[in-house]
């Protein structure tokens, strides 16, 4: 059955919409790392630097007048000093969070284990499993941030939502393709709870940095079976993918 042709324009016009903003999500995502790659690195240069300077000034002037000060004096020295340092690791906790240096400078593995080994701090009562077999090379520029961003997504909403002892993370490149996989084994939802959470901004930003780049993200859950999420990048000639590019690398 043919259209009516009083329905074409209403058709072209919702898909130039859905065209304009898969732009518009693709330069807010862009616009947003890079505005992560400049607070980070003048948190480090401008704020990290002046404290670090703080710090050896304090610390030459504490020792210059050790032998002067009481004993609750250098109590007080002390204190402040574990005080200046806790504010220098903090600050490079923040910019590490925003955009880690690793991630440009070594790549994603070496990003993923970073993020693991930190996780790991902040954990407590959860076994936090890591299974990383992945070729560096074999994972495009773009697709390195995307698993990256996805990773910090998907484990925070699993520390904060999960009630989990368990937490795996799977990153691997086969001849198949790039898979990014964060599991646990906590309460879980069932798929009602799935399509309210697909509308949300955690969940809506994970899926839109796959499809930026190609990639596919899937959510499965099961109430007291834990959740899956699930990043995949298909491998294909450069000549055969998509125009559809996340420029954020």
């Amino acid at each position: 059955m043919n259209r009516p042709l009083d329905t074409l324009p209403t058709q072209m016009e919702s898909r130039v919409s859905a065209f304009e903003l898969e732009n518009l999500t693709q330069l807010l995502l862009s616009a947003q790392e890079e505005e992560r790659r400049r607070i980070a690195a003048d948190l480090h240069d401008e704020i990290g630097q002046c404290m670090s300077a703080v710090q050896f000034a304090f610390e030459g002037l504490r020792q210059q007048l050790e032998d002067r000060m009481t004993d609750a004096e250098k109590e007080m020295c002390t204190d402040l000093g574990r005080r200046v340092a806790q504010a220098i690791e903090e600050v490079r906790r923040i910019c590490m969070g925003l955009r880690p240096p690793m991630l440009d400078d070594l790549g994603v593995v070496s990003a993923v284990d970073w993020f693991c080994t930190e996780l790991r701090k902040v954990l407590i009562g959860v076994e936090l499993v890591q299974n990383v077999r992945a070729n560096e090379s074999a994972i495009p520029p773009p697709v390195k941030v995307a698993i990256f961003r996805i990773l910090q997504e998907a484990c925070g909403n699993a520390c904060k939502h999960s009630d989990a002892h368990r937490l795996s993370v799977g990153l691997e490149t086969d001849a198949e393709g790039i898979r990014l996989e964060v599991a646990d084994d906590g309460v879980g939802f069932d798929q009602a709870s799935v399509r309210r959470l697909q509308r949300g901004f955690g969940l809506a930003s994970m899926r839109e940095r796959a499809a930026m780049t190609d990639g596919l993200l899937t959510v499965g859950s099961q109430v007291g079976k834990g959740t899956r999420v699930l990043a995949a990048w298909c491998v294909t000639e450069p000549a055969q993918r998509t125009t559809r590019r996340l420029s954020i690398a």
